[in-house]
Order: C-alpha cells, then sequence, then structure tokens
C-alpha cells in the first residue's frame, strides 16, 4: 500500500495514517465483547463470595447487556455533535474507572451498579467505533478495516473465558476487572495522541429521545427475556411490552417534532439502510439459537466436560476471526450485496443442517456446523456493517454506527427470547435443566427434538435475512455517500430532509 493510500486527510488539515487509527480501533473493539464474554464464567465465585442466589448475580451480567442496549444510540448522537473522538476517549475513561469500582465494591448491590456505569463506557466504545472506520477509511477500503473490526470482535468473545477463567484462579473474580484498568487507559491515552480530530455538528442534544428510546429498548428486552422465562401471557411480559410499546410510540412522535432528533427518522427511509438493519438483526437473531441451545446439548445430552465443551464451542468465533477480515476486503471489490447474501443463505443451509443432529451425533459433524455458522457470520457481518455505514448520512455516522451496535443487541435478544420459547415449548412443561444430570433415553430425545425445531426456526429467519439483504440492490456511484478525506468539513442537511442522500 503506498504512502499516499496509507495516509488520510482529516478536518483540521492533519494526515492520519490509516494503520495507526485502525490499529487503534481494533484494541478498542476488542475490549468491550471481552468483558462481556469473561464475566460469565467468574459468577459462581461471585455468588459464593456476597452470599447471593446465582439469580440474583445473573443481574452483573444482565444490567451490562441492559445498558449499553439503552445507552448506545445515544452516545452515537452525542459522536456527531459533540465528536467522535471524544466520545470514544472518554468511553474508556469511564470504562477504566467502572472496572476499578466493579473491583472495589463491598455488595452485590454496589457490583451491579458498579457494571452499569462500566456499561455506559462500553456503549461510547461500541457507538464510536464503526464509525470512525467510515469517518477515516474512503469506500474503496472500508469492507476491510471494517473486517479487521469483526475479527477483533470475535477475539474478544473467544478468549473471554478462558482468560477469565484464569484470572479468577489467580486473583478471584476481581482479577476479571482490574485487568481491563491499564488496558483501558493505555489505549485512551494513544487514542486521544494519534486519532483524527473530526468535526462535530455543534447541535442540540436530544435529552427526551434518548430517556425515551432508553425506556422502549430495556423494556422491549425485558419482555424479551420475561417471555422465556414466565411464557408470552405472564403479567410480567405483558406489562413490560405494553410499556415498550407506548414509550416507542411517544419516541417516534417526539422524533418527528424535534428539531435536532436523536435518531432522524428519514434515514429509514432509505431501503439500503433499513434493510441492512433488518438483516444484522436477523442474522444475530439466527446466530444466538445455536449459541443458546449448543452448551446445553454438549452438557446435558452428550455428557461432555466444560473444558471439552468449551473448546468445540470456540470453532464458530474463531472461524469469523479468520474469515472476516477476507470477506471485508472482497466486499471492497465487489460490493456487499452478493456477500452479505451468500453469508446468511449458508448460515440457513447449515442451519437446516443441524436440524439432523441427534442424540448420539458425532463432535465433528458439530464442530464442522459450528464452522458453517462461522463462516457465514463472516461472509455476511462485515460486508453489510459497510454498506449501512456507506448509505448513513455523513453527519449522522455516529448514529448509523450506533444502530449497527443496536441491530446486534436486539438480534441476541429476540436470539434468546425465541429460542428459549420454542424449546420450552417442545419439552412440553418438563423441567429437565434444573438439575446437573446427564438426560438419556426419552428425556434426551425430548430435548433433542425441542432444539431441531429451534433450528428449524432458525434456518427461515436466516433465509429471510438473505432475502431481505439481496432486496437492497448493489450501491451506486448516485446514491452512496462518499468519504474520500476521511473526516470532511461538516455539511448541513436540511433539517427535515437529513435522511435523504447527499450527493
Amino acid at each position: 500500500m503506498s504512502a499516499k493510500r496509507d495516509r488520510v486527510l482529516v478536518c483540521d488539515g492533519r494526515h492520519v495514517d490509516e494503520r495507526v487509527v485502525l490499529a487503534i480501533l481494533t484494541i478498542g473493539t476488542f475490549i468491550a465483547p471481552l468483558d462481556s464474554s469473561i464475566v460469565n464464567i467468574a459468577l459462581p465465585a461471585m455468588a459464593a463470595d456476597f452470599g447471593a442466589r446465582l439469580t440474583s448475580v445473573g443481574w452483573v451480567a444482565t444490567a451490562y447487556v441492559l445498558t449499553t442496549a439503552s445507552f448506545v444510540l445515544a452516545m452515537g448522537r452525542l459522536a456527531d455533535i459533540y465528536g467522535l473522538r471524544r466520545v470514544y476517549v472518554s468511553g474508556f475513561l469511564v470504562f477504566a474507572t467502572g472496572s476499578a469500582a466493579c473491583a472495589l465494591v463491598p455488595s452485590l448491590g454496589w457490583l451491579i451498579a458498579a457494571r452499569v456505569f462500566q456499561a455506559i463506557g462500553a456503549a461510547a466504545m461500541f457507538a464510536a467505533g464503526p464509525a470512525l472506520v467510515s469517518r477515516t477509511f474512503p469506500p474503496q477500503r472500508r469492507g476491510w478495516a471494517l473486517g479487521w473490526i469483526s475479527l477483533a470482535v470475535s477475539a474478544g468473545l473467544t478468549i473471554g473465558p478462558a482468560l477469565g477463567g484464569t484470572l479468577v484462579a489467580l486473583w478471584g473474580w476481581q482479577g476479571i476487572f482490574l485487568v481491563n484498568i491499564p488496558l483501558a487507559l493505555v489505549t485512551a491515552g494513544v487514542a486521544r495522541a494519534l486519532l483524527p480530530e473530526d468535526c462535530p455538528d455543534a447541535e442540540p442534544f436530544d435529552i427526551a429521545g434518548a430517556a425515551l428510546v432508553s425506556v422502549t429498548l430495556t423494556s422491549a428486552l425485558l419482555a424479551l427475556s420475561e417471555t422465556a422465562r414466565s411464557g408470552v401471557i405472564a403479567p410480567t411480559t405483558i406489562g413490560l411490552a405494553a410499556v415498550a410499546v407506548v414509550a416507542g410510540m411517544v419516541f417516534v412522535r417526539v422524533e418527528r417534532r424535534v428539531a435536532h432528533p436523536l435518531v432522524d427518522l428519514g434515514m429509514f427511509r432509505r431501503w439500503r439502510f433499513s434493510a441492512g438493519l433488518i438483516s444484522a438483526v436477523l442474522s444475530f437473531t439466527s446466530l444466538f439459537a445455536v449459541t443458546f441451545t449448543m452448551p446445553f446439548y454438549l452438557l446435558k445430552v452428550q455428557g461432555l466436560a466444560p473444558q471439552t465443551a468449551g473448546l468445540l464451542l470456540t470453532a464458530t468465533p474463531l472461524t469469523m476471526a479468520l474469515f472476516a477480515p477476507a470477506a471485508g476486503r472482497a466486499s471492497d471489490r465487489m460490493g456487499s450485496r452478493r456477500l452479505s447474501t451468500a453469508g446468511l443463505v449458508l448460515l440457513a443451509v447449515t442451519l437446516t443442517a443441524m436440524t439432523r443432529i441427534a442424540v448420539d451425533t458425532h463432535p465433528g459433524f458439530i464442530v464442522l456446523a459450528l464452522v458453517g455458522v462461522g463462516t457465514g457470520l463472516s461472509v455476511f457481518s462485515a460486508p453489510n456493517t459497510a454498506d449501512i455505514l456507506r448509505a448513513t448520512p455523513r453527519t449522522r455516522v455516529g448514529v448509523g454506527s450506533a444502530l449497527v451496535g443496536q441491530a446486534r443487541n436486539l438480534g441476541i435478544a429476540f436470539g434468546v427470547g425465541v429460542t428459549a420459547l420454542v424449546i420450552s415449548l417442545g419439552l412440553g412443561g418438563a423441567d429437565l435443566m434444573s438439575s446437573e444430570a446427564v438426560l438419556v433415553g426419552a428425556e434426551a430425545e425430548l430435548f433433542v427434538s425441542a432444539m431441531r425445531s429451534a433450528f428449524v426456526v432458525a434456518a427461515v429467519v436466516a433465509a429471510l435475512g438473505a432475502a431481505i439483504a439481496w432486496s437492497r440492490g448493489e450501491a451506486t456511484d448516485a446514491d452512496a455517500i462518499e468519504v474520500d478525506a476521511g473526516f470532511p468539513a461538516r455539511v448541513d442537511l436540511p433539517a427535515r430532509e437529513s435522511g435523504e442522500e447527499v450527493e
């Protein structure tokens, strides 16, 4: 790569090396999913230390997920207003402070509160990271850069459980939070010194919209969780769903009237943008049908040791880590439509093949299937993200990036909720999960039958996602938003037309 291609012009006239920017963003993107995956293995130690039930300690993980999902859109808008670099660096500082608080708390309640604070920092990192890629890299190399970002996410998810187990053994559960502090502080300092400065919008922040979207998303995610736990018609499920619907309707009404909305709803009139987000939600919904059910299958049906099961389950994230950069680079050459569609078709085919899994299926077939899942997601994710950001107005790239993260969160929530519901219906009320004993005979067959039904639903969802990905068409010079100079000067869009294409 020539020096001319390596260096990009930013808003204030300086030049920044693309590779430096990508290295910083890759490290930053690695930290947040690492912290998400590292915590679960420490929950039993936390329960023993605080003398709490495992269901109560589970809120240490749940609070982090809910807070990240609730704040990521607000952080994306703040990045558009105050600058991507400022929000990105601030996210690391908040994350480091929250990590220190998590390691020093005296009680479970304080730990959950510290996790909420930590997750606000993670939301800022999630929102600003892909947006910085979009602003820094020209369209012909953006998919390649996003492929490396996808690799960082997969690496964080892969390394988390093993690293968490080692840290808990050495330093107790506090170790999983202490390790974040130097990594986050060093990355924040390097990012502050080397990341390019962008030209923010200097528009007012939509506080009402931020509050309403947080209530909507939190209620919706809790309703999905309650669906799996208590059923669709449980009073708690219905109440939370009603709150989500009402808050969502009010949010749409407010966003249509406010001069500077949190989310410019006009963005969704562009089908390429909306189709990319919808297919992203459906892809993660399908993925988490596998992520949710396979641990139960390997441990409770096949009777594998936790270490062996964990090793087999790394096949999916490892495959994603291997293929994501190549998929991103391919999308730069051939466009996103065919690749993203092919990825979801492969995912649907793999899920269909997984409906043949039996009680005694050979582990080799399981690994092959998990590799197929990882390959499908790799071929889909980076090209799809690149196309979404390409279809995002340049003054809303922070929100566009945040919406990509929000699509992932919603897909995970839908995947877990729908899969748990299908499994529950398939078991017909039988309680097979409360005991640590391995399932045998009719009970094992019953669970496998329910799991197959979940894979059928997931395959249909993936096929629907493929159809939507294909329907958006290929990007053209006429409708693409080109950012040839990395961080261009601010472009003022008409207040009610900011969702339209910028020529």
